[in-house]
């Protein structure tokens, strides 16, 4: 079990990424901080948390979050430095949830506040629905409950534009020309592809192939 308290040496430099298991598939994690509250940050299908220190700006922005907070950092299966999956079947989305009870349950945190950026909003609100007693507080950041639109969900984007994105998208990937299109700080250009390299879902290819 992790340890609740970190010194003020510790928490100036990147924290040890651990893991934890769900079933055969290790999560990886990472702690730092010492505040009274645990705070888990999380961006869905897009992490790779040893990666994002390498960035100055996040770096600090993570160390903001630890002063006042034990912050709790992970990457989803099949995403950064945790286990790659198999192509097919994928897990559901909802697996997010039996994700994050392991990761808590390592930390021994009993009840957490979720901070959810991007396409890690419809994940922490299911969380938060499915396991309210896991959850203090729930924080939605630059994300929204879904993406593309539907009869019950019209300030969505249009499914055509939805489309668009993906092709430009695949174009551009893992290149500064896309860090440009996503608007990113030319501070961040050089950060971003090697980010979206290693961070976005890799798959493990099945045996035998």
């Amino acid at each position: 079990m992790q340890p609740r308290g970190r010194t003020a040496t510790e928490a100036a430099v990147q924290p040890e990424t651990k893991y934890a298991r769900l079933g055969g598939d290790r999560i990886a994690y990472q702690v730092l901080g010492q505040g009274p509250r645990d705070l888990v940050m999380t961006t869905g299908g897009f992490s790779q948390i040893d990666i994002v220190w390498e960035d100055p700006g996040i770096a600090l922005f993570l160390r903001t979050l630890a002063s006042f907070s034990r912050l709790i950092l992970f990457d989803r299966r099949g995403t950064g430095a945790s286990d790659p999956l198999p192509p097919d079947p994928l897990p559901p989305w909802e697996s997010y949830a039996e994700e994050l009870v392991v990761v808590l349950d390592e930390v021994g945190a009993e009840r957490a506040a979720l901070l959810a950026q991007i396409d890690a909003g419809p994940l922490a609100l299911f969380f938060a629905g499915s396991r309210p007693e896991r959850t203090s507080a729930l924080i939605l950041a630059n994300t929204t409950a879904r993406y593309v639109a539907a009869e019950d969900y019209p300030i969505g984007v249009p499914a055509e534009v939805a489309e668009a994105v993906l092709v430009q998208v695949d174009q551009l990937w893992g290149s500064e020309a896309l860090a440009r299109d996503a608007d990113a700080q030319p501070s961040q250009r050089r950060a971003v592809p090697p980010l979206v390299r290693q961070g976005a879902a890799h798959r493990r290819q099945p045996t035998g192939s």
